[in-house]
């Protein structure tokens, strides 16, 4: 029995076993890297255009504070900006436009008139179509604050 173990033990290299064994361990290593790899460039990536359709909101909402006060309200249909389209507050936001806009004017609480701006611009993660809303308030020039 003792000359049994001294041929296993002399014996060199590795069993065809031992060599499927550890590709296999090697493959789903590989893979499990991969997958995360994968993962975190979708992620990055809709984070990326998320950031910039944010940053594109902001952009409109500014560039529309700025052109309200010298806009009859009556205008405010053909109003374009920074390529966002205006859009009625009822059908806002509307799926197929990538960048708009709806104004309507309001009078706050504490009695201050102005414009309730919303904007909203579509991205796409890769996967799906999302969209980014902002609000803003804007007070009308010279607004009543009684």
């Amino acid at each position: 029995m003792a000359n049994k173990y001294r041929k296993l033990k002399s014996r060199k290299g590795t069993t065809m076993v031992e060599v499927v064994l550890s590709v296999l361990l090697l493959a789903l290593v590989v893979t499990a890297v991969l997958t995360v790899m994968g993962f975190s460039q979708r992620l990055i990536l809709s984070n990326s255009s998320e950031t910039k359709a944010a940053a594109q909101a902001q952009e409109i909402t500014d560039a529309l504070i700025t052109r309200l006060h010298s806009a009859k309200e009556s205008d405010f249909e053909s109003l374009e900006v920074c390529g966002a389209k205006y859009v009625e507050k009822d059908q806002f936001p509307l799926a197929k436009e990538d960048k708009q806009f709806t104004v309507s004017s309001v009078q706050e609480e504490d009695g201050v008139e102005g414009y309730k701006i919303e904007t909203a611009v579509y991205f796409s993660d890769g996967k799906d179509r999302k969209c980014v809303r902002l609000s803003a308030f804007s007070a009308k020039e010279g607004g009543s604050t009684s």
